[in-house]
């Protein structure tokens, strides 16, 4: 059961997306929902004649733009069932990750959103990879087109018999029991070498039963294109309003390299995704 959720705040623009969601779960588990916004770091320049510069514009901008977002967060739960705060902190020197972690490592389920390329501060503000691979908690990241309601009445999991597959789905436990379809599929770029009539959906099914979710498991699916595409292909065909699924990938040196199907979901996501790592 998801009893705190943390909503990470980084863009007044896309707010309301990651509201409409965070509010009805913490309403559905009666959860506490808390608010984070973190004023990214300054920037540090150095000129080629060796001096440094310091650019504090964008750090001024955030602040601005932050009484939006709280005042939208506070409208959105106020007289709910649940309880809900708003928390301010300020990333100095450090990565915004750095200071978000803390606090996601505390909850049982984070809301985010994904990279946005149209944004220049996506960069420094948007995290939701980094929180998947480094908080340890499940991730529920959210689209940056149109604002989404409920979010797990038809769901998608991806298995493939991985230890980031298990997290996922045993992350999304909460939502799966309530969910009206689950369909579990595993989608297999070797799936030539398995044997005839195996279905490797079936153990994971029967695990989930166990916990009262209704599911259903497929054969294997080779990929059409790649097995990210080949996801959402199958998130549409069943009409979809939850992706669940483990992240591959790893951080080296601050820099986070992801497995193609991850990369590709991150990238072309029309739905909300949960992930773990």
């Amino acid at each position: 059961m998801y009893k705190t959720i943390l909503m990470h705040c980084n863009d007044k623009r896309r707010i309301q997306n990651l509201l409409l969601p965070a509010v009805e779960l913490s309403e559905k588990y009666q959860a506490h929902l808390t608010a984070l916004s973190v004023v990214p770091p300054i920037a540090i320049f150095t000129s080629v004649d060796g001096s440094v510069m310091t650019v504090d514009a964008h750090c001024q901008l955030y602040r601005e733009e932050n009484p939006a977002m709280r005042e939208a967060f506070e409208e959105s739960v106020r007289g709910r069932g649940f309880t809900a705060e708003w928390r301010d902190d300020d990333a100095r020197a450090l990565p915004v990750i750095e200071c978000v972690l803390p606090y996601a490592r505390a909850a049982d389920l984070i809301v985010a959103s994904p990279t946005d390329p149209m944004w220049l501060g996506s960069g420094q503000l948007d995290i939701a990879d980094q929180l998947v691979l480094e908080s340890g908690r499940p991730v529920l990241i959210i689209p940056n087109t149109e604002p989404h309601g409920s979010v797990g009445e038809r769901v998608l999991v991806a298995w493939n018999g991985r230890r980031e597959a298990a997290r996922a789905a045993f992350d999304a436990l909460p939502m799966l029991q309530r969910a009206k379809a689950v369909k579990v599929v595993w989608v297999n770029p070797q799936s030539e070498d398995a044997a005839p009539g195996d279905v490797p959906t079936a153990d994971i099914c029967s695990a989930l039963a166990r916990h009262g979710v209704r599911c259903e498991g497929t054969d294997q699916i080779k990929p059409r294109a790649n097995v990210g595409e080949t996801l959402l292909e199958c998130a549409r065909d069943i009409a979809a309003d939850l992706l669940v699924m483990g992240c591959y990938g790893h951080a080296r040196l601050r820099e986070f390299v992801f497995g193609g199907a991850s990369r590709h979901v991150l990238q072309h996501m029309s739905i909300p995704i949960l992930m773990s790592h």
